[in-house]
């Protein structure tokens, strides 16, 4: 795929003057071969180059690479570099899929892609169907930053862009969907993972573990000439509590914060509406959509201090209008409207036009 995007962003905070710019870059190309060795035997990699606008430059990174075997119509064995299935945002949706330009906040923040092995497939239950997904994999490694100045220390986030394990545990991760209807216009999923230890092995953090879960839903159906499509998630992540050292930036010196309650959550609920049943060519190709959402960081406090994020984040809510043209199938061209307003701090608002094309 290549994918362009225009952005203008403006920034307001009480007391200050409003920040405006506005960016066009190529946001990424991306390579995604699926080979077939045999009946049972396939190769999936997704390799994508990633524009820096801010840097002026590009990375290449390494989305998934996994092999699959295929024992029976119900069960496929999987291996390598993998996203696995957290909830529906990370698990399903893609830039494609995302018809609103921007992710909803929070969604971010749970398993991402690591190395492991699993097992995956389907089955059939009368009119209904069941999806699942099962894995081990080396997970998450806990960052431990003493070092950073001010009030946006990293210590407690999880890294999940590792290929090496930092320890011998390993993660233990899984979905599963219910599709009740027949015709698969609705799936409800339930998702997490589970890691017993994510320090550097020997370390004080090495026995920190953390849990995540998500709930989804992805409904749609055809009103005849209307159809209407909703997407639902909310997940969370939980952190063993832990005396991690922060900067305490009144006094500039070390602060050891008492097991602040290191849990963070996010959610979103989105709707689309395409009359794809119309004669007129052009307005059966528009498709508008609607999103609001909402994400929750740890926080801690201690004797006169407030409570803060230990990560300099402040609790946000997000607001999304969009408009999509669909020239063909895998050809959108999305308008999009964002507010993003933070408790204590700026309301962002920004104006997104993108251009998507699958080749």
């Amino acid at each position: 795929k290549a994918e362009f995007t225009w952005t203008k962003t403006m920034t307001q905070l009480q007391g200050s003057p409003d920040v405006t710019s506005h960016t066009f870059f190529p946001d990424a190309f991306m390579l995604m071969p699926l080979v077939k060795v045999n009946d049972r035997l396939f190769f999936d990699g997704q390799v994508e180059v990633d524009a820096n606008p801010m840097g002026g430059g590009a990375a290449i990174n390494l989305i998934e690479m996994i092999a699959y075997y295929r024992v029976a119509p119900a069960l496929s064995i999987f291996g390598g570099n993998f996203s696995p299935k957290y909830g529906l945002y990370m698990g399903v949706m893609d830039d494609f899929t995302n018809r609103y330009c921007t992710g909803p906040i929070g969604m971010v923040r749970g398993p991402q892609t690591q190395t492991g092995v699993g097992i995956q497939g389907g089955v059939q239950a009368g009119y209904s169907k069941f999806n699942y997904q099962l894995y081990v994999a080396n997970g998450p490694q806990l960052i431990v930053d003493s070092t950073t100045q001010g009030n946006a220390n990293l210590t407690g986030q999880l890294n999940y862009g590792n290929y090496a394990d930092n320890n011998k545990n390993k993660s233990i991760g899984g979905s599963i969907g219910f599709l009740p209807f027949s015709n698969s216009s609705l799936q409800v999923d339930v998702s997490g993972q589970m890691t017993g230890k994510m320090g550097d092995a020997g370390s004080l953090f090495e026995n920190i573990s953390s849990t995540s879960f998500a709930a989804d839903l992805n409904y749609y159906h055809v009103f005849n000439p209307i159809m209407l499509r909703v997407q639902a998630e909310y997940n969370s992540t939980t952190t063993k509590n832990y005396n991690y050292p922060f900067v305490d930036t009144t006094s500039a010196h070390a602060l050891i914060v008492p097991k602040f309650n290191n849990q963070l959550s996010g959610w979103f609920l989105g709707a689309t509406l395409r009359a794809s049943g119309l004669d007129n060519v052009f307005l059966s190709n528009l498709e508008l959509g609607g999103r609001i959402g909402g994400y929750a960081p740890p926080a801690y406090s201690v004797a006169s201090t407030p409570v803060i994020s230990p990560w300099g984040e402040n609790p946000e809510t997000q607001t999304t209008v969009c408009l999509t043209y669909w020239f063909t199938w895998k050809t959108p061209l999305n308008l999009a409207y964002d507010v993003l307003k933070m408790t204590n701090g700026p309301t962002i608002t920004s104006y997104t036009a993108r251009f998507i094309y699958f080749f």
